[in-house]
């Protein structure tokens, strides 16, 4: 895959020490841990696109990978307190949460005044091994906030310029016991309602940066 993407000439790769540095072109390995998704273990992945999440007091980078399996893959870098965490996560389709989710308890998520449900996964299917806790439950309110199309690691978002505006929702994150998992659910302006599976794991799982400079 490295072949495929890079060639052979040693003059088109630029060293890479950190993963938040990574650009569309870059790649990425990750490390064969039991504790990462089969599809994601031992895997490589280049990066597909870069995409900005824009929050009241913080901005988030999210690359979206492409790698062998042809699945679409997310992934943003935390960093907590000094501690840095990567998390992968993949969209899940509405009849999916049906069936993966205590639905009556899923619903209160929704809620005007949800309370603290506990959301028990009730089928562990193989389809998402590695990517399920056994039960969840909701952390904080639900928060505003805009996607922008693109790269803003560099640049501010403006306030102004239309295209710019980014597209506005609202989400909520419901989190496993050990921190480790995560449901990601958004709501857009048009109704539509977006679920994805998360697992945060240590940085120290991407294994190997690889930096492909313009030619």
């Amino acid at each position: 895959m490295l072949k495929k993407w890079f060639g052979k000439k040693e003059e088109t790769v630029r060293k890479l020490e950190r993963p938040e540095d990574l650009k569309v072109g870059d790649m990425f390995e990750l490390v064969d841990s039991f504790g990462l998704p089969r599809e994601l273990r031992g895997q490589s992945f280049r990066i597909a696109e870069i995409n900005s999440y824009e929050y009241q007091h913080e901005k988030e980078t999210e690359f979206l990978l492409e790698g062998p399996s042809g699945e679409a893959f997310h992934m943003t870098i935390e960093n907590d307190d000094g501690e840095r965490w990567v998390n992968f996560t993949v969209k899940v389709e509405r009849d999916e949460v049906e069936s993966l989710f205590d639905m009556d308890a899923f619903s209160q998520v929704f809620d005007e005044e949800p309370g603290n449900p506990v959301i028990n996964v009730v089928n562990e299917s193989n389809d998402y091994e590695r990517w399920l806790a056994e039960s969840y439950r909701i952390e904080g309110d639900w928060s505003r906030g805009y996607f922008h199309k693109g790269d803003y690691r560099s640049k501010t978002y403006s306030k102004y310029e239309e295209d710019e505006k980014g597209e506005p929702f609202e989400c909520v994150s419901l989190v496993s016991d050990d921190d480790m998992h995560s449901v990601e659910i958004s709501v857009w302006s048009d109704g539509e309602t977006e679920v994805n599976l998360c697992v945060t794991r240590p940085i120290a799982d991407i294994k190997e940066l690889y930096g492909k400079t313009s030619t």
